[in-house]
């Protein structure tokens, strides 16, 4: 039986509610069925009429080949028909609670039931397993084994990221629904756009008419290219389409592929899927106000027009305009870049071969031609927007799926949310940076490798994610037509866009405010967290303990990956920073799942990361405490920390994720706290023969005149 953590009403550092209950009875009832059944089958082995030989798994094809740490699905010949075995309950009481191991072996068994030696129920083993860890021996297990079972595997694997992910996508949608457009700035463009979207009568296809009337007033090639290359600055693109990759702008050729996948552009004119997908193209041309008697011979027009850029290769070059112009002569360079408002100067990546075939279209095609290619594409992007259901989070999902839409989501919510929730955020990034400075100066690192790291450790820079506050919002004017507000909202994303492509090279790229992101720029020495990773983390735990274990752990871990890209270390610290990884290896052991060994640097980086991270938060935390005159509890800093990384994947999730992310999995970090000065004292563990990590950087024991790193 667990130990009770003082304050904590369950174990697992959640408090006791209806679904925790829920929880922990369906585990007693799925124990008292599991030794019911077993009870009642001993006792008609005991009666005269023993029972036949067992069967295999009834209804089943398949069976469970189990060895330790690995389930395997192996085909068998189908069973025999035979009587059910004996239950205790009946069946129909637990067939919505659990899936026994027999049939997860269709899909896969859970990776907690590898332990259960393919007895039983995943669920029930998984829950005796939370139920009977202990912290100084499964950490995991104790923390987040409860956690797991209110998180069964799924599709997507279940982890606490993907919990606050959630979590803030839930909360923004009642924030959306308050925006006023009394607010200014961002939230009142926010609301205007909230406002004409719930409005059916704001998406019907007469607000696509001023588009098809100007595409019909085009009289020639010139007009042609200039209707093109603003549509780039309009939203409204349809052959050519300007992307920004970092700092620099791309310039593509494919904007006019309708084709979802591209594969019907190689099948021939007779093949189903390419009729298909003709009918599609002719009824969008209907639909947006084509003739119904021109609109089946425009889609010939359309597909065959498609198919001659789709067949261009893929390659994309870095050109200024002088070197386009040399590359392909008498394409309208010089209106792509007079209407973006680019320098000469300024390089693009063109995917050239598309713009070759583009300009033999706009030399060979009529203008007929040409105008119902552009309706029909011009009419595809439009129709995501008439289309879209005007229930509220579908609203909100088009406005986070689209370019503009996400910039003013994100600048609505750094505006509304940020000043609250970072402050606080500073304050503990100081307080972790200061303990490290601190540890420093104690180090046994020369004294020109500690000066070194000092300048590093002083120059770093908590920044928060927040795109599009640079974006002039008050110059929005909202619409009736919801197309028209989308387009006006994507336009300025592109405007944006620009003026990062052409401005300094050192320009910071702020993320979407709204979204949940946490990194490191080593060459800018920044640490770059989101507004609404604050806001779910709150979401979490709101005590002392609880803020520094997640957001205290994961600021340290930042800043541990910025000293560990320290440069120019002299050979001496060099040494002493390689014993100080041998000691974590030592902690960690070797990683493996299945057959595959887990990439064993990236492990390590990882885990000292994480050890430093831990370190530095629970000192920074503990000097917060006594610095107010409060206590400090130990046991909820670990149980948050150790809780950060709780994730449910089955082994072919695992597998897959290593293959993928040399990062390790959730499962193999968790219990990293273990390791850590002040975890045994707190829970009461035996202490193991390493001692435990406590030193941020390598010592000096004055008694032994030796250097230490941390005694691995």
């Amino acid at each position: 039986m667990p130990k009770r953590v003082p304050g904590l009403g369950f174990v697992g550092n959640r408090s006791w509610d209806l679904r925790s209950a829920l929880t922990l009875g369906t585990v007693v009832l799925l124990a008292g069925q599991q030794a019911a059944s077993l009870g009642a089958r001993a006792g008609m082995r005991r009666d005269d009429t023993a029972l036949p030989p067992r069967p295999p798994p009834a209804g089943s094809s398949l069976r469970a080949a189990v060895r330790p740490h690995s389930v395997r699905c192996v085909p068998a010949a189908a069973p025999t028909p035979a009587a059910p075995l004996p239950q205790a309950f009946h069946p129909d009481l637990f067939n919505p609670l659990v899936q026994p191991l027999e049939m997860l072996a269709n899909a896969e068994a859970l990776a907690v039931a590898e332990e259960s030696g393919g007895a039983g129920s995943s669920l029930l083993w998984q829950g005796i397993a939370a139920w009977f860890a202990t912290p100084c021996g499964q950490l995991d297990s104790y923390v987040n084994g409860f956690w797991k079972l209110q998180h069964p595997p799924g599709r997507e694997i279940p982890t606490r990221f993907a919990e606050m992910r959630h979590h803030a996508s839930e909360s923004l949608l009642p924030l959306a629904q308050q925006a006023s457009t009394a607010a200014g700035g961002a939230e009142a463009a926010l609301a205007a756009t909230w406002a004409a979207a719930a409005d059916p009568a704001g998406r019907g296809w007469s607000h696509f008419r001023p588009q098809r009337d100007a595409i019909a007033a085009l009289a020639s090639r010139a007009d042609i290219e200039h209707h093109i290359c603003q549509g780039m600055l309009r939203g409204q693109e349809s052959v050519l389409g300007l992307q920004r990759f970092f700092l620099n702008g791309v310039l593509a050729a494919g904007f006019a592929l309708g084709s979802p996948d591209g594969a019907v552009y190689g099948l021939p004119p007779s093949h189903p899927d390419v009729l298909a997908y003709r009918d599609r193209i002719a009824d969008l041309l209907r639909t947006s106000g084509m003739a119904p008697t021109d609109a089946a011979a425009a889609a010939d027009t359309v597909l065959e027009m498609e198919r001659t850029l789709a067949h261009a290769p893929v390659q994309v070059n870095s050109y200024t305009l002088t070197q386009a112009e040399a590359a392909l002569p008498g394409f309208a360079w010089q209106t792509v870049w007079q209407t973006l408002g680019l320098d000469p100067m300024t390089s693009l990546y063109i995917t050239m071969e598309s713009c070759r075939k583009l300009d033999v279209m706009l030399q060979r095609r009529p203008l007929a031609d040409w105008r119902a290619f552009l309706q029909y594409h011009q009419a595809r992007r439009a129709q995501g927007y008439l289309l879209g259901s005007v229930e509220p989070p579908a609203r909100l999902k088009q406005l986070d799926e689209s370019r503009g839409g996400r910039l003013l989501l994100s600048a609505w919510y750094s505006q509304r949310m940020a000043p609250a929730l970072t402050a606080p955020a500073l304050a503990m990034f100081d307080a972790i940076r200061q303990v490290f400075i601190e540890e420093l100066a104690m180090s046994a690192l020369p004294d020109a490798d500690r000066a070194s790291l000092h300048a590093a450790l002083e120059a770093v820079q908590l920044v928060f994610d927040d795109a599009g506050q640079q974006v002039p919002w008050d110059g929005f004017i909202g619409s009736a037509s919801h197309l028209a507000n989308m387009q006006a909202l994507d336009a300025l994303a592109t405007r944006n866009d620009l003026s990062i492509i052409e401005g300094p090279t050192d320009s910071l790229l702020a993320g979407p405010a709204h979204h949940l992101s946490l990194g490191t720029n080593v060459i800018d020495e920044r640490v770059v967290l989101s507004p609404a990773l604050l806001g779910s983390l709150e979401h979490l735990g709101s005590s002392r303990e609880e803020r520094w274990g997640l957001l205290g752990f994961m600021l340290g871990h930042e800043i541990a990956h910025l000293l560990g890209e320290a440069r120019d270390l002299s050979p001496e610290a060099e040494a002493l920073m390689a014993r100080e990884d041998t000691a974590i290896r030592q902690r960690i052991g070797d990683m493996w799942i299945d057959h595959t060994h887990l990439n064993a640097t990236r492990v390590q980086e990882e885990a000292a990361c994480d050890l430093r991270g831990i370190s530095g938060a629970r000192r920074a935390g503990q000097a917060e405490a006594e610095a107010a005159g409060e206590s400090y509890d130990l046991q909820r800093f670990f149980l948050a920390a150790a809780g950060l990384h709780a994730a449910n994947p089955t082994e072919r999730q695992l597998r897959r994720q290593v293959a993928e992310d040399d990062h390790p999995p959730g499962p193999f970090r968790a219990g990293l706290a273990r390791f850590v000065q002040g975890f045994d004292s707190a829970f009461g563990c035996t202490p193991r023969p390493a001692q435990p990590f406590e030193y941020l950087f390598p010592v000096r024991d004055a008694a032994a005149g030796t250097t230490d790193p941390n005694r691995g």
